[in-house]
C-alpha cells in the first residue's frame, strides 16, 4: 500500500509486494450495480489517488455489485460487505450491495502507488492483496452543524471524510442558514445560504452511497442560535411570531397549534429538500425553559411533552421515517451514581414522559464526557425498549470508548457530533471511522500527517490557504 495503514482498516487484509498490477495514464473498468452518481465519484477517486495523473473510463458490465479492471476476480465471504482481489492480471471489488461495492473501492483506491508522474510516463502500480471486509456497526453517521459563519467549503470536507471513511449518514442542522419557504423568518436575513448552495452539500453525500438524515429542533434550540450569544433567529425579525415560544424564546411552545403547523411545514420543506431516507432528527435536547407560559405551566409537564412527541413521532413516520431525539431530557442525573453522566430529565420531570413514548423513536444518547467503563444510560435506554445510537463528540478516548459499547450493547448505531468543534472531526475523521469499522475495544492508528493525505486527495484546494487543512490560521492570535 502507499501510506502505511488502509482508513478505516479492513477485517482482512494481505497484500503481497513481490507481485503487482500495473496501469498507465488511462485505465478501463467494467462496473455493475452502482448510480450514476457514484460512478461519476469513483471515478474523480481514481483520479485523485493517482495524483491527478490517471484517467478511469468505467463501461457497464457484469451482474450484481462489481468492479474489475482485467481479469482478477473477487468472491465474497460468508459476512462480508465486500471482497477485493488485485493481481497481475487485475483488479476486482464485489459488494454484497451498492454502498459496500463503494466501501470497497474506497479501499482499492488507496492501495495505488505512483511510479511516475511525469507528463507522458504515467506510471502506477498495485501491489497484489485480497481483502474482506465488512463493519461492527451498521450505522455510522456524522451530525454537521450549518452555522451562519460556516465555510460551505468546511462543510464539504467533512461530507467527503465521511463518505470515503465509510460512514453511512450525515445528519444536517442549519442554524438560521436554511431558506424555508414556509417562513423566511427562520432563515438570517444576511447570513442564509441558497438552497442551491445547500444542494451542493446533498448531492455530494449521495455520490458516496450516503443517506442525508434531515434535522430540526422542534423542542429546544427553539432559537436556531447559540444559547450564550443571545439571538433569536425568529423574534430578532418577527417579534409577533413569540407566541409560538416559551417567554424566553428558548423552546418551543407545546400548547400552540401553530407551532405544531409551523413545525410540520419545516419538516415536510427540509424531507423534500434531503430526498428519500429513513429517519428525521427531532433535537429534543437541553429545553431549559419547557413549560414555563401560562398555557404549558398548567398541564403536567411530563404529560405534555409525551402527548407532543407521540405526535411529532406520528407525523415522521407517516411520513416513511422514523425519528431520532436526543436523550437527556428523558433521564434523570439523580437516577444514577457518581460520574459523567448527561441526563437532565430533573428538570420539570421530563423523565417521567420516557414510559409514555412510542418505541418508534429512536434515541440518541450523548455522553461526551464519558471515557471508559460501562456507559450506564444507553442500556437504560436499550432495556426500555428504544433502539439507541450512540454519540461521541470530539475526544478520542470518548470516541473509542463509546464505539466500543455500541459493539458491546448492540446498538443500532453511532452518531459521532462535530457541534462547533468541526475542525477537530476533520483532524480525527479517520480515527473515528475506524473505531467504529473495527471489531471490539479496536483502538485504530491515529497519524496527523496521514489525516492530512487524505483530506488532500479528497478535497482539491487549488492551492487556497483557506480551504487547505482544517484551521483557518497557522498562528493562535
Amino acid at each position: 500500500m502507499y501510506l502505511r495503514h488502509l482508513y478505516p482498516a479492513p477485517k482482512s487484509f494481505r497484500e503481497d509486494e513481490t507481485e503487482r498490477f500495473v496501469f498507465g495514464a488511462k485505465a478501463t473498468a467494467c462496473v455493475s450495480g452502482l448510480s450514476p452518481a457514484c460512478e461519476e465519484r469513483v471515478g474523480t477517486l481514481w483520479r485523485q489517488f493517482s495524483c491527478g495523473a490517471s484517467a478511469l473510463e468505467l463501461v457497464p458490465g457484469g451482474d450484481g455489485f462489481r468492479f474489475t479492471i482485467g481479469k482478477a476476480e473477487a468472491a465474497l465471504r460468508e459476512g462480508d460487505a465486500y471482497a477485493l482481489r488485485v493481481d497481475p492480471a487485475g483488479v476486482s471489488v464485489v459488494g454484497s450491495d451498492a454502498l459496500s461495492l463503494m466501501h470497497g473501492i474506497e479501499t482499492l483506491v488507496q492501495l495505488i502507488c505512483p511510479e511516475d508522474l511525469t507528463e507522458g510516463g504515467e506510471a502506477f502500480a498495485i501491489f497484489s492483496a485480497e481483502a474482506h471486509d465488512s463493519p461492527a456497526i451498521p450505522f455510522r453517521a456524522v451530525h454537521l452543524c450549518v452555522f451562519p459563519d460556516t465555510k460551505l467549503y468546511n462543510i464539504k470536507k467533512a461530507i467527503h471524510l465521511a463518505g470515503f471513511l465509510k460512514l453511512t449518514h450525515v445528519v444536517l442542522e442549519f442554524w438560521g442558514t436554511f431558506p424555508y419557504e414556509c417562513e423566511p423568518a427562520l432563515a438570517w436575513k444576511d447570513r442564509a445560504f441558497s438552497k442551491s448552495e445547500l444542494k451542493v452539500l446533498v448531492d455530494l453525500a449521495k455520490s458516496y452511497g450516503m443517506e442525508i438524515i434531515p434535522m430540526s429542533n422542534q423542542f429546544g434550540h427553539a432559537t436556531q442560535a447559540r444559547v450564550g450569544f443571545g439571538r433569536h433567529v425568529i423574534l430578532n425579525r418577527n417579534p409577533r411570531l413569540s407566541r409560538l415560544f416559551e417567554p424566553d424564546g428558548w423552546t418551543w411552545c407545546l400548547s400552540n397549534p401553530d407551532t405544531y403547523g409551523l413545525l410540520g411545514d419545516m419538516r415536510a420543506e427540509l424531507v423534500e429538500f434531503c430526498g428519500p431516507g429513513k429517519y428525521f432528527h427531532l433535537g429534543f435536547d437541553e429545553a431549559y425553559s419547557f413549560a414555563t407560559c401560562d398555557r404549558c405551566r398548567k398541564r403536567v409537564p411530563h404529560e405534555l411533552l409525551a402527548e407532543y412527541l407521540n405526535r411529532l413521532t406520528e407525523d415522521v413516520c407517516g411520513m416513511g421515517r422514523r425519528p431520532i431525539v436526543w436523550h437527556d431530557q428523558f433521564l434523570r442525573r439523580s437516577d444514577f451514581g457518581e460520574g459523567p453522566i448527561v441526563a437532565n430529565g430533573d428538570n420539570q420531570n421530563t423523565a417521567a414522559a420516557l414510559d409514555r413514548l412510542d418505541r418508534r423513536i429512536i434515541m440518541a444518547d450523548w455522553q461526551y464526557d464519558y471515557r471508559n467503563g460501562f456507559n450506564v444510560t444507553t442500556s437504560v435506554l436499550m432495556t426500555k425498549g428504544f433502539d439507541t445510537v450512540v454519540c461521541p463528540w470530539d475526544n478520542r478516548e470518548n470516541i473509542r470508548s463509546l464505539a466500543a459499547d455500541a459493539k458491546k450493547l448492540g446498538t443500532s448505531g453511532i452518531l459521532f457530533t462535530t457541534w462547533d468543534r468541526l475542525p477537530n472531526w476533520l483532524r480525527d475523521a479517520a480515527f473515528a471511522a475506524g473505531c467504529a469499522w473495527g471489531e471490539g475495544t479496536y483502538n485504530p492508528p491515529f497519524s496527523i500527517t496521514e489525516s492530512a493525505c487524505l483530506l488532500r486527495r479528497l478535497y482539491e484546494t487549488d492551492g487556497s490557504f483557506d480551504e487547505s487543512g482544517w484551521n483557518l490560521n497557522e498562528v493562535w492570535q
